[in-house]
């Protein structure tokens, strides 16, 4: 188990998490090339490899990965830990950037030329921020970046343009959810700019109670405006969260306790297990280890998230389902 989860884990993703909420942070910043149509618009593959050429030129010490070059598992592997998004995979042209431990991720020719991305893990998008500014700063100087004065950055989609920055944040909100508050949450929080998606960015499913917050308004505003506005309101999902778990446990307890040892018995025993049900059934195990109930000091919530995806659990041995391999690994390590 412990092989399984190394070998496909992000070495990022492994460093220490001190928050029972926060799962994750990410910057990204959306630029484009000025002599280059916008990718969904190129006359022809050729100018899309050309623009991969400039940008790894630019940014050399990062390694390149081109995705005309990878089987669609390898493309849903990199989709799976977070490092493009399903919209890549689809271009005809594409590469992706990563430095060595994935923590910094530069896809290329997604919707807009070059989408930075930097992920680590509590909540530190300042620091963040810092990395992919200076990684911006490298473009910068090696090429020309469309730049309006008074608009900022010229993205494809209007909605990024200003910045073109969006500041995200993965949350375990499982309180929230089970207490059904989440939709009150997602619709106070459209008002004021940010969004709330499921666990792959826009149009995703959630699963294991799994949310991203991120800002949806990147013109008229600093990156500093933002990424204070949105760990300010982070911090007061936090501390909503935290208050519906202490009320899940001391009003709610039998109907909690079953809740977290039926999910914690349906992993020790089951034979075969959906993707859905097994993120939601490691959720109420997070939920326990949390709370206190359970005592699993090792349990790595983050890194089973990806390790049940159905992209890691394809390979040569044809005698086991994905449901079946997905179930043994669980096994194993619960």
């Amino acid at each position: 188990m412990t092989d399984h989860l190394e070998h496909h884990m992000s070495g990022w993703l492994q460093a220490s998490n001190t928050s029972p909420v926060v799962m994750s942070s990410r910057i990204r910043l959306a630029r484009n090339l000025e002599n280059y149509v916008h990718p969904l618009m190129f006359p022809s593959e050729e100018e899309g490899h050309r623009v991969i050429n400039e940008v790894q030129d630019a940014l050399s010490s990062l390694k390149v990965v081109r995705l005309d070059e990878l089987d669609q598992q390898n493309k849903y592997k990199l989709v799976a830990k977070h490092l493009i998004s399903p919209e890549l995979t689809k271009q005809p042209a594409s590469a992706v950037l990563l430095n060595e431990d994935e923590s910094v991720s530069v896809m290329v020719n997604e919707e807009d030329h070059i989408r930075i991305q930097v992920m680590g893990k509590d909540l530190s998008l300042n620091d963040l921020y810092e990395k992919a500014s200076a990684i911006d700063d490298e473009l910068d100087a090696a090429t020309a970046i469309s730049y309006d004065d008074d608009l900022g950055y010229l993205t494809t989609c209007p909605t990024n343009v200003g910045t073109g920055m969006r500041a995200s944040v993965m949350l375990h909100l499982p309180g929230l959810s089970i207490m059904k508050r989440m939709s009150r949450i997602a619709q106070s929080i459209n008002r004021f700019g940010f969004t709330i998606r499921g666990i792959y960015g826009e149009g995703s499913q959630v699963y294991g109670h799994v949310y991203q917050v991120s800002n949806q308004l990147t013109l008229g505003k600093s990156e500093q405006e933002i990424i204070e506005a949105l760990t300010e309101l982070v911090q007061q999902i936090i501390n909503e969260e935290l208050e519906f778990r202490t009320r899940l446990h001391t009003h709610k307890e039998t109907e909690t306790l079953d809740r977290i040892y039926r999910s914690l018995g349906i992993l020790k025993y089951s034979q075969l297990i959906s993707v859905e049900e097994a993120s939601y059934r490691l959720s109420d195990i997070k939920l326990g280890v949390d709370l206190g109930i359970l005592d699993m000091d090792d349990f790595q919530f983050d890194e089973l998230m990806i390790a049940i995806q159905s992209p890691f659990l394809i390979d040569d041995d044809e005698t086991q389902s994905i449901e079946a391999k997905r179930a043994e690994i669980l096994r194993t390590h619960i």
